[in-house]
């Protein structure tokens, strides 16, 4: 960390790397009760200004660390090996959908029995 002669005690800096990280400054992470892996909340003001502070975990749609963990791993999974994603097919959709229903044309909650209709309800709900 770089420290500026004249600087506020409550105005630290850290650096962006190449790919966009930076590091949370010590006095930050102890005020904030940051551990590794904990969850950051950006907040843009309308005055340009950024607020951050900890992502509580009880906000978070499912609150498990594990879900979390994995959906980390298939995040970072995907942007090392783009090669590797196959395109969901309307076939492999029913499939998955008739899997979970157990039964084939039949949708589940949050989930309709076509790919189409998926599509169609995603437009609804923009």
């Amino acid at each position: 960390m770089h420290y500026h002669i004249g600087m506020d005690e409550n105005e630290l800096e850290s650096s962006l790397t190449d790919r966009y990280q930076t590091t949370v400054p010590a006095r930050i992470r102890k005020l904030l009760g940051l551990n590794k892996r904990d969850k950051l909340e950006w907040i843009l003001d309308e005055s340009g200004g950024v607020r951050i502070s900890k992502r509580n975990p009880e906000t978070l749609e499912h609150g498990d660390p594990t879900v979390d963990a994995w959906l980390d791993f298939l995040a970072k999974d995907m942007a090392n090996h783009p090669e590797r994603l196959v395109p969901l097919t309307a076939e492999m959709y029913e499939d998955i959908v008739a899997e979970l229903s157990g039964k084939r044309g039949e949708g589940v909650e949050g989930l309709p029995p076509t790919l189409e209709e998926l599509w169609a309800q995603e437009e609804n709900n923009k």
